[in-house]
């Protein structure tokens, strides 16, 4: 807790600067950070506990800087096709698509269709998730891990046959 008291705004601060986040993206970092510094074993062993959080916080928002630019490359590559324009075939492959999509949502589980969409839809942060639904933030990530493995099978399995 001293920890955390002692360097929340620095590392805030840092993070926010080097990686131009918002002030609200940063604080999602940082809690990040601490949250998984208090998760890992055996923390009394940390030689430099400032340092350890320093680079945790750091490499957390170059994961979210490479998520985003993943997401935008894609957005990008979507633009960059010949037509620019959706051909019938590929119309009707996207209804089917979400169609697809819309059958193995409804098929799971509120707890899990609830997460998902929270997580996805309204891009609700994990830790903004375990609020609104009272649950640990643990849960919320296993939850999703759950809720894409499935997704996951359904759209291999059906794109095999």
């Amino acid at each position: 807790m001293a920890l955390f008291e002692s360097h929340y705004a620095e590392l805030r601060n840092l993070i926010s600067y080097k990686f131009k986040k918002n002030y609200h993206d940063a604080d999602d970092i940082v809690q990040d950070a601490f949250h998984n510094i208090l998760r890992a074993e055996n923390i009394e062993h940390i030689e430099n506990p400032k340092a350890y959080l320093f680079q945790a916080a750091s490499n957390l928002a170059l994961n979210r800087i490479r998520k985003q630019k993943r997401h935008c490359d894609y957005i990008a590559g979507l633009d960059a096709d010949e037509t620019n324009e959706l051909t019938p075939e590929r119309n009707v492959a996207a209804h089917r698509d979400l169609h697809r999509l819309e059958q193995a949502l409804v098929a799971l589980p509120q707890k899990y269709r609830n997460t998902f969409m929270l997580s996805r839809m309204q891009d609700k942060t994990y830790r903004e998730i375990s609020e609104i639904l009272n649950i640990p933030e643990s849960t919320v990530e296993k939850h999703i891990i759950k809720v894409l493995k499935y997704l996951r099978t359904q759209f291999l399995e059906e794109t095999e046959q």
